[in-house]
């Protein structure tokens, strides 16, 4: 990575999380695509924020990150005529040169390359260059990330599956070119968000807009030896960030649903009063798409009676509460539970109070 200097790591902190911020940085300047990621705007959000993405992007060239602007359609002209009021930007008409020189050329010139399709739709653009040009492409909008018709936004929006909430209504059919575009262009990144809200989109968990997924594959074993255990533990290791004391207590395990790619898992030991939700593990790539949602979905869409401890600090706790019917402090443990009858929970709180740390170090599970 990069060595960040106070001022650049004071404006990132403002942004986000630094663990996560670092951990964005990293995997973004160990690929190898010609730029870091393609931005489709849209006119309102070129007309109402041009400064305002003009500041991100420079701010992005300074991390050694260089976006590329896709203007296409009948408003591509109108757009570029906007951008260019502000100087960090360089333009090409992609009818008129080879889009990958000209990155490779504003790179050097320390410039935000714009490329202008005018004759082109944007679908037509991204299905020729994506990946040749970037594997991640931001949607830009005014209004920014979708909302459902409830008006809240919706962090993830699936394309090959019905989503909880329906959306509302849109000029533009961002759904239907993200559905063309997971399916012709495997392993892309997709998302909607707004200008002010880009950094914030691209450096934390969290995000700030919508991310299109096709949905996981979320596979359901009653028997741990159906399982790779190899792989279960590196997940379970890396996603807690610290080694396993040793694996006995896999041989608990009754019920495990996991990632077919295993990029999380939840683990279940039974007990009388319910399910003791053993390990809730999704992968640090994997965070901020939604899929510990999924996981959590189906499982509790299949047991009723849940209950786990977390460590106190855990900033998923937040979560956690929205999800429980109650939970108690136990010395550094936060217990939850749900569907538990109230002549059990003295028990649960018990049998999670004293159960054995299964992780070494600083005690987390």
């Amino acid at each position: 990575m990069i060595t960040l200097s106070k001022t650049i790591r004071l404006f990132l902190d403002s942004i986000g999380r630094r663990d996560e911020y670092e951990f964005y940085l990293n995997k973004f300047q160990s690929e190898h695509s010609a730029c870091f990621a393609l931005l489709c705007p849209d006119p309102g959000s070129i007309e109402a924020g041009a400064e305002v993405l003009a500041f991100d992007l420079h701010f992005l060239l300074r991390l050694e990150l260089v976006p590329a602007i896709l203007l296409c359609g009948s408003d591509a002209e109108r757009m570029r005529s906007v951008l260019a009021r502000e100087s960090v930007f360089d333009f090409c008409l992609l009818a008129e040169a080879d889009p990958l020189a000209f990155i490779r050329s504003a790179r050097l010139r320390e410039k935000v390359p714009v490329l202008v399709a005018e004759g082109v739709e944007l679908e037509e653009a991204l299905l020729r260059w994506v990946p040749a040009m970037a594997n991640r492409v931001h949607f830009i909008r005014a209004a920014g990330g979708l909302k459902g018709l409830n008006g809240e936004l919706m962090p993830h929006l699936y394309t090959h599956r019905e989503n909880v909430q329906p959306l509302e209504e849109l000029e533009f059919d961002y759904p239907a070119l993200a559905r063309k575009l997971l399916d012709e262009r495997p392993g892309v990144h997709l998302s909607i968000t707004s200008p002010i809200n880009l950094l914030q989109e691209i450096f934390t968990v969290k995000g700030a807009g919508t991310l299109f997924r096709k949905g996981s594959t979320i596979l359901h074993f009653s028997d741990i030896s159906a399982v790779d255990r190899d792989r279960l533990v590196h997940l379970l290791e890396a996603s807690f960030g610290k080694k396993l004391k040793d694996e006995s207590f896999l041989a608990n395990v009754q019920e495990v649903y996991i990632e077919k790619n295993y990029r999380g898992a939840v683990l279940l030991e039974r007990h009388a009063s319910g399910l003791y939700l053993s390990k809730f593990a999704v992968g640090r790539e994997a965070r901020g798409e939604g899929l510990a949602l999924e996981l959590w979905q189906q499982v509790c869409g299949n047991h009723s009676a849940l209950f786990w401890r977390s460590n106190a600090g855990n900033p998923f706790n937040s979560w956690y509460q929205q999800q429980a019917d109650g939970q108690h402090r136990s010395g550094k443990w936060q217990i939850f539970w749900r569907g538990i009858l109230i002549e059990n929970i003295s028990g649960v709180i018990e049998f999670c109070s004293i159960r054995s740390e299964d992780f070494a170090g600083p005690e987390t599970a």
